[in-house]
């Protein structure tokens, strides 16, 4: 590889399935390749935030694993069944006061608008607010209030928010671990998942097309959206499958290099 490559990074939605995207940050560490600006939607928004705070692949490991069930799982008494206020004071404890002027590089963080069903990518304001709003997939979790506007998750309209990243001029590399399997569904849970991964993968097509490289994580197929277990497996697909596409992405994504 050419040193110095640069590149931005878009992350996709899909709960602990994000894991797999530590495994690709790993990856590009050990390549030397600098991420230059990030973007995510739902869990892929708190991954492109921690990026964009300087945090390595290392450290957002030990935060996925420092994560509880019950972090997540709160129930609400606004609408919609739990609350993230548990993943919000850690985040917080973590990150420190910080405003996207604190970032290192450009981080866009994509939400779905309630009323209007539109896609809105923010780089103002409050991170961490804008990325629980970004990771409110109602109605399991409640939708957040930003300046009197309700948002929900990113994934609703804009899984994977490759299009603020392509005005900044860089080669986009865009992450989706929601990979779409065929077969036919056996009971509700698998007809319930199933159903999501079409509406996922639907809404990330024009992205896909903006993006210079893009890689389906395919090992995390199977992965259920809150496997704490499936961490390590996830982990290790999206830095086995990253380094099996490295040598054509290089040709791709090559053209920014200092």
């Amino acid at each position: 590889m050419r040193d110095g490559m640069k590149i931005a990074l878009c992350f996709s939605g899909g709960a602990l399935r994000a894991a797999a995207q530590i495994g690709v940050l790993r990856f590009l560490e050990e390549e030397g390749v600098q991420i230059a600006a990030v973007s995510g939607s739902s869990a892929g928004a708190i991954m492109a935030l921690f990026v964009a705070a300087g945090w390595e692949s290392r450290r957002v490991e030990a935060f996925l694993r420092s994560l509880r069930k019950r972090d997540l799982f709160r129930l609400s008494s606004e609408p919609g069944i739990f609350s993230l206020r548990g993943v919000e004071r850690i985040l917080r404890r973590e990150l420190g006061v910080l405003g996207y002027e604190d970032l290192r590089i450009p981080c866009f963080t994509c939400v779905t608008e309630l009323e209007s069903a539109k896609s809105r990518y923010l780089d103002r304001g409050d991170p961490v607010t804008n990325v629980l709003a970004s990771s409110s997939l109602t109605p399991l979790f409640s939708p957040r209030q930003i300046d009197g506007v309700w948002y929900i998750d990113g994934g609703f309209s804009d899984n994977l928010p490759v299009r603020p990243l392509k005005e900044l001029g860089l080669p986009v590399l865009s992450l989706n671990v929601n990979p779409l399997e065929g077969g036919v569904p056996e009971n509700f849970r698998s007809l319930l998942m199933r159903s999501l991964m079409i509406m996922l993968n639907n809404n990330i097509r024009p992205s896909r097309a903006l993006s210079d490289a893009h890689l389906e994580i395919e090992g995390v197929a199977q992965m259920h959206l809150f496997d704490f277990k499936m961490v390590d497996e996830a982990i290790e697909a999206g830095y086995r499958e990253l380094a099996a596409a490295w040598p054509s992405f290089q040709l791709l994504l090559g053209a920014e290099i200092s």
